[in-house]
């Protein structure tokens, strides 16, 4: 859908925006409306889903669970493998546990918008669709608070704290400095993006008062405010970090590698990968398959 307007100058100005359309959704994902053949070819996409979604998930815990990274052997003369290669490793057990989530929130982003979605709507981006799952009726906050004790034998505040206190290395490893803030954006760091603060005048012009760094990466609540890293254990605070910490490692890895292997890389990705893990788990339980997959 295309929106035209003219300014002062009789300069065309076009602007295109992409819409997803619940018609199509419901014809292409749940086959509404569909020929008895093609909706069992639909069905089976679903299932699909389901059944790579949960390959995923056991591959992944294979490989982590085959390295064998209990506390008790992360410095680099107990460890099975070497570091740099053992962080190889981590890297791909959590960049495949990140696919079964991907199959998991996609697949339930197209089931709800197909079901009860307006007739137009904007597309989702992808911290929008992870929170998606992460929210009742899919989990619970009762369903968060099941989850007591981490793969790696870590009590899962302590973890979500730990993740929340983490510092930025990608700095350090360039300027020598570090800064007492989380994972760095480093797409944003990199074209110089600043978040700047307007405050308008009585002649109606907007004069700015001040600017800010918009790199850092902060976990944060529902509400954008930033998580207390010492707060008490919530579902809420389990759900942020997961939707801003764990989706940032696994989609900007930019300081995976730059000290050969360190043991602080397999740390952040051990605590990252054990932190997704028991989410993708509660997921994919049978009775979740008809609210995210579309199926019985």
């Amino acid at each position: 859908m295309s929106d035209a307007t003219t300014n002062s100058n009789k300069t065309p100005v076009t602007r295109t925006i992409k819409e997803r359309v619940r018609a199509t959704a419901q014809k292409h994902w749940l086959g509404q409306a569909a020929p008895l053949d093609q909706k069992a070819n639909l069905d089976e996409i679903r299932r699909q889903y389901w059944v790579t979604a949960n390959e995923y998930y056991k591959s992944a815990i294979y490989i982590y669970d085959s390295l064998g990274v209990q506390n008790q052997k992360m410095v680099a003369h107990k460890a099975p493998f070497a570091l740099a290669n053992r962080n190889v490793q981590l890297f791909i057990a959590y960049s495949i546990l990140w696919e079964a989530f991907n199959h998991i929130y996609t697949a339930a982003s197209y089931t709800a918008f197909a079901t009860d979605g307006p007739e137009h709507d904007t597309l989702e981006e992808e911290r929008t669709k992870i929170e998606r799952v992460l929210h009742s009726p899919i989990l619970t906050d009762i369903d968060l608070a099941k989850i007591t004790l981490l793969r790696n034998g870590e009590p899962v505040n302590s973890g979500l704290n730990r993740m929340v206190n983490r510092s930025s290395r990608e700095l350090k490893e360039i300027y020598g400095v570090g800064y007492d803030q989380t994972l760095t954006d480093m797409d944003a760091f990199l074209q110089g993006v600043v978040e700047i603060t307007e405050n308008q005048t009585a002649s109606c012009d907007w004069q700015p008062v001040s600017q800010t760094n918009t790199w850092v990466v902060k976990a944060r609540d529902s509400a954008g405010q930033p998580i207390d890293p010492d707060s008490d254990f919530s579902a809420e605070k389990y759900r942020s970090v997961l939707k801003w910490h764990c989706f940032q490692i696994r989609n900007n890895l930019n300081f995976v590698g730059k000290s050969d292997g360190s043991v602080d890389d397999a740390i952040l990705i051990i605590r990252a990968f054990c932190l997704v893990e028991p989410v993708i788990k509660l997921l994919l339980q049978d009775e979740k398959k008809p609210i995210i997959f579309a199926l019985t």
